[in-house]
């Protein structure tokens, strides 16, 4: 695409000076140890320095009552000196969706919760006489032990836990966790050390927030991960938990780079937000009946790339999800226990697809990647229409860009495979990352098509002018924003890397003085894998020739 502007960046950091009071009547310390120690008692008592949170301990075990104390126990040390050291016992009550947990209080679905539980170097809740620069944390570790018997999630693991610092004040949530630390399989059988050194990350909140103390560590665990999990009471055991930090503040963070690229109208979608993989990133069409099965005449559902930015170590996948009957979540392929699955993947030599299916495996997905494989077809390029086409129920032709196809039956003696399909079944397109470069990744899609059923339609996303057809789609995503219909008339796309805390774009046609600069104010901003992404529209671009944009921040 040729450019028809001379485009410049000028990228600004601007100094940044973080000053905060500090009254003689509170500590500042370096480095922070909590081995838990017993006090003298030998059964679990209350810890005053510990609290649950908001959070899903709350709402389960005491009926919206916050800020609960939480529980040390002397009977278990990660060093086994339980004479004079104990742990911090931590409970956390997933339940499947539609029950109640031991104990609990009311029915918790099976993803998209979390327990907050809330320490402070001072001593009490809300303590503040001790303090901490987050400006020069560096490392957090600690011990954890989860009780045996747990179940664990398709990995063999006991799902991710994240720690952090909290910031001051009885009201302040904004903590400053290190990234997922995936607590391992073995961790029910013994004691199992777990570390993150992160002080780029501790820094790049610090400057982002303007606040320059912690009053405490804190534990955050979710069912935010990969299918929900856990779905079930998980109780594990803090010890020996340590905060460091550097003499002096590290060095600031580099200035943001900037790069531009094409905007290309139609359905642009973007892989995720942060460095989490695996996010769904999808249209779901479940306002009508999508099944195949029993159609008198051959059903197809088709789409068309007409832009695939896509680096060739890259993994990204471009997916259509068919799945009866699921729930609201947006990563359904798994969680749900019936799926056809049209996976187009991203290799070093173009793509591949593949047809993929599973039957009666909720929260699971083996066979998918095992013997629910039933064919796959590659090229050389992603761009054009992909076609899936079902015939008498079981017979598919997979179609791919130039023609080339290839076919193959779902294996159903009895009919209870496509039975399961029958009815109330939800039409899923979307893409995801599976690797770090595939974070930073989208993709572009002209068209959807379904013919040969009652609910057939063709969306022309660059017809649709920028605004979603609402009459067929509502997003499903981990982050909605990731998915963003372009009208024609946007050029270009703006990004800049992280950290870039309150960094706006500006534009200007000339940098002779005195210069004057103008906010792109036209779109949003919003974060597509680690870049800070922007869609510059026509009236963000200054009049003539030139344009020059810059980063500035307050």
């Amino acid at each position: 695409m040729k450019i028809h502007r001379i485009l410049k960046f000028l990228c600004i950091l601007l100094g940044l000076t973080l000053f905060h009071s500090i009254s003689s009547a509170q500590t500042i310390i370096t480095d922070y140890t909590n081995t838990f120690d017993n006090n003298g008692e030998t059964t679990p008592y209350v810890t005053t320095d510990w609290m649950y949170w908001y959070s899903l301990y709350a709402d389960c075990i005491v009926s919206n009552t916050y800020n609960i104390e939480m529980t040390n126990d002397p009977t278990m040390d990660a060093d086994g000196n339980t004479n004079v050291s104990g742990s911090l016992l931590c409970i956390s009550p997933f339940a499947p969706r539609g029950t109640i947990p031991p104990g609990g209080y009311a029915a918790i679905p099976s993803y998209g919760e979390q327990n907050l539980m809330s320490g402070t170097f001072g001593g009490g809740q809300f303590d503040t006489s001790v303090q901490m620069e987050i400006l020069t944390v560096t490392n957090i570790s600690f011990d954890i032990y989860v009780k045996p018997g747990t179940p664990t999630d398709a990995n063999g693991n006991f799902g991710t836990v994240s720690v952090g610092l909290k910031s001051i004040g009885y009201g302040a949530d904004t903590a400053y966790y290190t990234n997922q630390i995936t607590i391992p399989g073995a961790a029910s059988n013994g004691w199992v050390h777990l570390a993150e050194t992160n002080a780029a990350q501790f820094q790049y909140a610090a400057l982002n927030s303007g606040d320059t103390y912690a009053q405490g560590p804190e534990i955050y665990y979710t069912s935010y991960g990969d299918g929900g999990y856990p779905t079930n009471l998980v109780i594990f055991w803090i010890d020996n938990l340590m905060v460091n930090s550097s003499v002096a503040p590290p060095p600031p963070p580099p200035p943001p780079t900037m790069t531009i690229s094409p905007a290309v109208a139609g359905l642009n979608l973007f892989t995720g937000t942060g460095v989490t993989l695996y996010n769904r990133e999808s249209l779901e069409a479940d306002q009508s009946e999508f099944t195949w099965v029993g159609a008198t005449n051959p059903v197809s559902y088709s789409f068309t790339i007409s832009s695939y930015p896509v680096h060739s170590n890259d993994a990204v996948q471009n997916h259509i999800f068919l799945i009866p009957t699921p729930g609201t979540e947006s990563a359904p392929d798994y969680t749900e226990p019936n799926l056809v699955f049209l996976d187009l993947e991203s290799t070093p030599t173009g793509t591949q697809w593949n047809f993929r299916y599973k039957t009666n495996e909720p929260n699971g997905n083996a066979m998918v990647y095992g013997v629910g494989t039933l064919a796959s077809i590659a090229t050389n390029t992603a761009i054009g229409t992909w076609t899936v086409t079902f015939n008498q129920n079981t017979n598919v032709t997979m179609t791919i860009p130039g023609g080339a196809s290839t076919n193959f039956s779902i294996p159903d003696t009895t009919g209870a495979t496509t039975a399961l399909f029958a009815s109330g079944v939800a039409l899923y397109y979307g893409a995801q990352s599976g690797n770090a470069g595939g974070d930073n990744d989208h993709i572009v899609a002209s068209d959807f098509n379904v013919t040969g059923i009652p609910s057939a339609f063709d969306d022309n996303f660059v017809n649709d002018d920028g605004s979603l057809n609402t009459g067929i789609w509502a997003v499903n995503a981990a982050f909605p924003a990731c998915v963003d219909l372009v009208a024609p008339g946007n050029p270009y796309w703006i990004q800049w890397t992280e950290p870039a805390p309150n960094f706006t774009l500006e534009s200007t046609t000339s940098l002779t003085p005195p210069v004057t600069w103008t906010p792109t104010t036209s779109n949003p901003v919003f974060l597509t894998g680690t870049n800070f992404t922007q869609l510059i529209g026509s009236g963000d671009l200054p009049s003539g020739p030139n344009a020059f944009f810059n980063l500035v921040q307050p």
